[in-house]
């Protein structure tokens, strides 16, 4: 990636004058007055101008008109370099601060009206929303969103987080909590993954959830068992790079993630936690850097559960660690399976049917950034009983530990994002419940 000097074009002898003050990056040159630049007037401006530009159209997620007295903006984060660039963009010190009042609260900065002159900054505003509007399209369709945002956004709240996991796994008879683990997985995005894991006899409606999700949604990678036993980071006999490098925001499912080969393991614990690790092997020596979401298949060490089936998992507590969700799936029943016949001679249901909206419901969603809005008491109600968790399984087979600190705000955010809602106190329920659920799938 270009430093943030190359990306503005500074030459040589002006790049070595500003590293010599330690000056660096986009924030320090947005926050920089002409006269600490020491590069003349005209050229001092526009280097400051052209930082603040990139960061406001960097940060910028939403700009709203609600009325001729007030402009809000949504920002991806409100340090002061970013606050000063949108406030530029939007013509603020044109303006002047006699004509405008700001507040933030969160991530939005809002501006309300002082004088006539605000109407500058609603013509301005205005403008830059229909800039990102189109900008907006342009990036949805090249990451495959092309139904309207209107329609989807309406489809997804008619239906809810738990109308996605009822009518993609209608097929599958009970096994609501790895439905529900699953449709976590889905919502969560690359840069904050939550990753699955699924244990369960062979039979057992795990091989049909694969199967689904592989066929309803695109951008996805199916690694079967003879990739797993390669290596899924290295191919231990070859040298070369495995599945894992090469899935890069994508959503990978693994079969057979209990045949994982000993070598590769501790290049899993890495990639998984942080979606980089460094490869050091007699063939291959490489940094890899790859984000994607995990959804992994197992089956139980023996094949079959025993009375304890906490002691029929064939993985190490470590690499259990890093699958925010580990569920066991109970096997198809006589009267399961009859269901399920019936349910596919008439035919596949809603999921099959638009499964367009269904796909793009989930590339819509993560691209939506919830705020939180439950109140501080259901937060730390929700951080305790997230902290009790890891009191009780951090010794366990089923090793639940600081990385808890990850997950207990991606498992809501995903849920959030599929109802394309904020953060409330239901939804910090549901994704305790969900988390519950999954350990109690191992009780006897």
């Amino acid at each position: 990636m270009e430093d943030a000097l190359t990306v503005l074009g500074v030459i040589t002898s002006d790049r070595k004058k500003l590293e010599s003050m330690g000056i660096t990056t986009l924030e320090q040159i947005a926050l920089s007055s002409v006269q600490s630049l020491g590069m003349g007037p005209g050229k001092g401006t526009m280097l400051i101008q052209r930082a603040r530009n990139i960061l406001a159209n960097q940060n910028i997620l939403e700009i709203s008109v609600t009325s001729d007295d007030l402009v809000e903006v949504t920002v991806k984060k409100r340090d002061r370099a970013v606050v000063k660039s949108v406030l530029n963009a939007l013509d603020i010190y044109a303006v002047g601060w006699g004509n405008a009042a700001l507040s933030i609260e969160g991530n939005i900065l809002r501006l309300t009206r002082k004088s006539p002159a605000f109407s500058q900054v609603i013509t301005k505003a205005e403008g830059l929303r229909e800039i990102l509007e189109a900008k907006q399209i342009q990036d949805q369709e090249r990451h495959g969103i092309t139904l309207p945002e209107d329609a989807l956004h309406k489809f997804a709240k008619e239906r809810g987080f738990a109308g996605f996991w009822h009518n993609v796994f209608h097929e599958i008879q009970g096994n609501e909590t790895m439905k529900k683990v699953v449709a976590t997985s889905l919502f969560s995005t690359f840069d904050e993954p939550v990753h699955s894991l699924i244990i369960g006899e062979p039979g057992s409606s795990k091989t049909m959830a694969k199967e689904i999700i592989s066929s309803e949604f695109t951008d996805v990678i199916t690694i079967g068992a003879n990739t797993t036993r390669s290596g899924l980071v290295c191919h231990l006999g070859t040298g070369e790079l495995g599945a894992l490098p090469h899935a890069d925001h994508k959503v990978i499912l693994v079969d057979e993630f209990d045949k994982i080969p000993e070598d590769d393991i501790e290049y899993c614990y890495e990639l998984l936690s942080n979606g980089k690790c460094s490869v050091h092997s007699a063939r291959l020596h490489q940094t890899i850097e790859s984000q994607f979401i995990m959804v992994a298949f197992a089956n139980p060490r023996t094949k079959v559960f025993g009375k304890q089936a906490l002691d029929d998992i064939g993985l190490s507590p470590l690499l259990l660690s890093r699958c925010a969700l580990v569920v066991r799936v109970e096997n198809i029943s006589k009267h399961d399976r009859l269901e399920l016949f019936r349910k596919k001679f008439y035919g596949h249901g809603e999921a099959y049917e638009k499964h367009d909206y269904y796909d793009q419901w989930v590339k819509l969603a993560r691209r939506y950034h919830p705020t939180i809005t439950a109140t501080e008491t259901a937060v730390e109600r929700y951080l305790q009983d997230m902290n009790d968790i890891v009191d009780t399984h951090i010794n366990t087979t089923l090793r639940r530990d600081l990385r808890m600190s990850d997950y207990l705000r991606r498992i809501p955010f995903a849920i959030a994002r599929a109802n394309f809602s904020a953060v409330t106190n239901t939804i910090l329920k549901e994704a305790m419940s969900i988390t519950q659920e999954s350990l109690e799938t191992w009780e006897p």
